[in-house]
């Protein structure tokens, strides 16, 4: 393993056992569930007759729900182990779905969503220190893996929500096909958690002495650099089909299923990536998706009619893909072996950017439209990579890493 050079990053081989396979699916529900329900509350703000900044606090009800858990999951994990924790997660998204479905009433869809959001944070936390716990040196590999699957399911969530629109059944059947996922899982399963605790997961692992060894400079830094590549997915999950209604004159059903370019570019670039990041240097290859994401954006932007538009979010999805399992393994590693307590924060870094990016843009949208305010996603990747070159994470350094 080397820190620079950009080639001879790692060698490890990825444990694909039935824990690895199960937490990999889990992560690939939770995408699913995230990229049906930007579309969803687009589709949910006509029913309710609301603005785009009223819509938006579904967003910002799943952002409370993601900090409030990222600080609260280290503590969960030494009460009651991060193997119940995943599980506690599953169950409790599947019940927050069922209230976001239930009703077009704004107090309970936004009850739902911060159900929801909270227990997905669950899965998220404990999955992302799973990783680093079970594989090893493997574990960028692994990571991308993982997020990779995660896109690939979740491609499936738009297109079911157009789907569901396009044939007259709406958007709420696909959400529920979600929330079942999430029970299966659990019995397939089975009752024995104690294999996805880990070395650093175990309940009386600490449970005398909750984390709160000072994170760095560098720890923090870097909770910002992956705050910018979350708020930029979330706008583009949330806000994407109104761009493409606005710009490119699609209609509610395609819009909705459009927004699956960005999800299936999310899946290729980490797919794809996983082997990539096991040859050249994580941190180049983060700045890189940056640069690419500017890249795809602008030819989205700059266009007005539907086919370039969506192979520019292609391209945008395809920078995004990496962001988030490089950016989360970033602040992992540069927690050091406070592994639950750095991807707790990287839930909680999530949660900011998914209630306040959207927020922002969707207020902005109503006022000088939404075309112009998706420029605020080129302006997070410049600050994501001016805040990389100031404080780098050097692959190698003190880590998680076993």
């Amino acid at each position: 393993m080397t820190s620079g050079g950009g080639v001879g990053v790692s060698r490890a081989t990825v444990r694909r056992d039935r824990a690895t396979w199960l937490v990999y699916l889990q992560v690939g529900l939770f995408g699913y569930f995230l990229y049906a329900f930007g579309p969803s509350i687009a589709l949910l703000r006509d029913e309710q007759g609301t603005s785009r900044a009223v819509a938006s606090l579904h967003g910002t009800a799943m952002a409370l729900g993601a900090v409030l858990v990222g600080f609260a999951a280290p503590h969960v994990v030494h009460r009651i182990g991060r193997g119940l924790l995943l599980r506690l997660g599953s169950l409790l998204l599947a019940a927050g779905l069922v209230v976001y479905v239930a009703t077009s009433f704004l107090p309970l869809t936004l009850v739902g969503a911060f159900v929801a959001s909270a227990a997905g944070t669950f899965c998220l936390v404990g999955a992302n220190a799973f990783v680093p716990d079970h594989q090893g040196d493997a574990a960028p590999q692994s990571m991308s893996e993982m997020h990779g699957l995660g896109a690939l399911i979740g491609l499936l969530g738009p297109i079911a929500v157009g789907v569901g629109v396009w044939i007259g059944w709406g958007w709420r059947p696909a959400l529920v096909a979600g929330a079942a996922g999430f029970i299966v899982l659990e019995l397939v399963r089975g009752r024995d958690v104690e294999p996805f605790d880990g070395p650093h997961g175990r309940p009386d692992a600490g449970a005398d002495k909750a984390p709160s060894t000072p994170l760095s400079r560098t720890f923090w830094v870097s909770f910002v650099v992956f705050a910018c590549a979350a708020g930029t997915e979330f706008s583009l999950t949330f806000w994407g089909s109104d761009l493409l209604r606005e710009r490119a004159g699609l209609g509610d059903a395609a819009a909705a299923a459009a927004i699956g370019t960005v999800v299936g570019g999310m899946a290729v670039g980490r797919l794809v990536g996983s082997r990539v990041v096991a040859r050249v240097d994580p941190e180049v290859v983060l700045a890189g998706t940056f640069g690419l994401t500017i890249v795809g954006f602008a030819l989205a932007w700059l266009s007005s009619s539907a086919v370039p538009m969506v192979l520019g979010l292609a391209v945008t999805g395809l920078g995004l893909g990496l962001q988030s399992p490089l950016g989360i393994g970033r602040m992992v590693r540069a927690a050091g072996e406070q592994v639950d307590r750095g991807s707790g924060l990287a839930s909680v870094a999530a949660g900011g950017a998914s209630g306040a990016a959207p927020f922002v843009l969707g207020a902005l949208a109503d006022h000088i439209g939404v075309h112009t305010a998706f420029l605020i996603v080129p302006a997070m990747m410049l600050l994501a990579i001016t805040l990389m070159r100031l404080a780098p994470v050097p692959y190698g350094a003190p880590s998680t890493t076993r």
